[in-house]
């Protein structure tokens, strides 16, 4: 499998032009895609197993319907898992509780009366419950496989640890050790930097529900992409020539010197960022000679524990005259990403303006994104989704869907053939370019079946 997936996963640079202007200092685009191959057929082999820490809060806050949805989504999950995964579950309002050790799920039967067994109590030990259900996988068995924490709370932490750097450097202590985060805020009273900052040094993913009713969306793709994982721990390596400056546009981690990471991405899907790169005049080459701008390397590791590497790529542009620069076509799908991360820097402008009370600001930004992004037909979406937000004057409400679309737009795994027109509903979930992060806005659909074998 680790041979299958090196050898057909691929590469891919793409300036917004394929050229450069001779006798100028430039500035290039380039799109970046990391495309995991189809999953195998004739070859698929049994995944290897998970081990998943349910972390469920229950302070009272969650009393009623929110509750009842978290339950239904714990179960949801464990339906979903393997007999032989391993999963444990907390529950955690401003005590922890371990209403399940981790073991193999088995028939699931004591797992589901563990969770029917949840009722609301008091505060939110957001830490305690998030570190209990973490240090529950840490010494798990299993060399190979993902072992992943699911947090679910609808408040703030307000007992036990509550600094938001210092629980991030924890998650992100705990994938050394193997063990990732993610993360599920609901309602408006939920502290989203705080369950951002978790899922991104975690290495996980974030996701938010408006209301108990759309909470269960977001559980149904995470555990799609769980199931369709081909390669996790992207890095996303890079040389350029002496003198030259990159900048990475996508809100990508950097891990050293002109390296990101990159989502995990799943069979068929490509993960992808844009880089701009600064060439000075003096480096460019006389007109009509071409000049090696860039080298791109890739490696993760499969879900066997395998390093996957992938062949280094190069990019050289020619050094044109300004006429013939002028004829050169601007790349549709650069340009069109590029317009995501420009409307990603838009929605966190105006979540300043919002988390300030300037709503007067707000209004015009999101008026010039409407006119700047008429073109763009899914950005132009969110854009006409988050002014409807806004004219609730509810600032956490506001704060939540600028946050998660801004992050939705920059680190969004994407079809690999984007211009091919499909109907959202008919993707994966995790493909889905939503209007609203936090509504639910797809019927819920049939399980769609792990692409590389379950």
């Amino acid at each position: 499998m680790q041979d299958h997936i090196a050898q057909n996963t691929k590469l891919i640079l793409t300036p917004r032009r394929a050229a450069l202007l001779a006798g100028f200092d430039n500035q290039i685009d380039i799109l970046v895609r990391v495309q995991a191959p189809d999953a195998p057929v004739g070859i698929a082999k049994e995944r290897p197993f998970y081990g998943i820490g349910l972390v469920i809060d229950h302070s009272g806050s969650m009393a009623g319907r929110p509750l009842e949805e978290a339950k239904r989504c714990a179960v949801f999950v464990v339906d979903r898992m393997r007999a032989d995964d391993q999963i444990s579950l907390v529950q955690f309002d401003n005590r922890v509780s371990m209403l399940s050790p981790t073991k193999a799920k088995a028939d699931g039967r004591e797992l589901m009366q563990a969770i029917a067994s949840i009722h609301e109590g008091g505060n939110t030990n957001l830490h305690g419950g998030w570190r209990t259900g973490a240090d529950s996988l840490v010494d798990l068995a299993m060399a190979t496989g993902l072992r992943r924490v699911i947090l679910l709370s609808d408040g703030c932490a307000n007992e036990g640890l509550t600094d938001t750097g210092a629980i991030a450097e924890q998650c992100k202590e705990l994938v050394a050790k193997g063990v990732t985060t993610s993360t599920y805020g609901l309602g408006n009273n939920f502290n989203e930097e705080l369950m951002v900052a978790m899922a991104k040094a975690g290495l996980g993913n974030h996701y938010y529900g408006d209301t108990a009713d759309d909470l269960m969306e977001p559980f149904q793709e995470e555990f799609d992409l769980l199931a369709n994982l081909c390669l996790k721990g992207l890095i996303l390596s890079l040389t350029v020539p002496s003198g030259a400056k990159v900048e990475m546009l996508n809100d990508h981690a950097g891990v050293a010197a002109q390296g990101w990471r990159l989502p995990d991405v799943a069979w068929g899907a490509e993960a992808w960022a844009v880089l701009r790169v600064r060439l000075p005049k003096a480096m460019l080459p006389p007109e009509g000679q071409s000049l090696p701008c860039i080298e791109v390397s890739v490696k993760g590791t499969d879900l066997d524990g395998n390093v996957v590497s992938v062949l280094p790529v190069g990019l050289a542009l020619p050094a044109l005259n300004s006429a013939a620069l002028g004829a050169v076509a601007e790349e549709e799908l650069v340009a069109r990403r590029l317009a995501e991360l420009e409307a990603a820097g838009v929605l966190t402008r105006t979540r300043e303006a919002a988390r300030n009370n300037d709503w007067d600001r707000v209004d015009r930004l999101l008026a010039e994104a409407e006119k700047r992004f008429a073109g763009n037909d899914w950005v132009a979406s969110v854009v006409e989704a988050i002014r409807v937000v806004a004219t609730s004057r509810s600032r956490a409400r506001f704060m939540k869907e600028a946050l998660y679309s801004s992050a939705s737009f920059s680190q969004r795994l994407a079809d690999k053939d984007e211009s091919v027109e499909l109907m959202e509903s008919s993707k994966a979930m995790y493909l889905r370019r939503k209007r609203s992060r936090g509504k639910a806005e797809f019927p819920p659909a049939n399980d769609n079946p792990p692409r590389g074998g379950q």
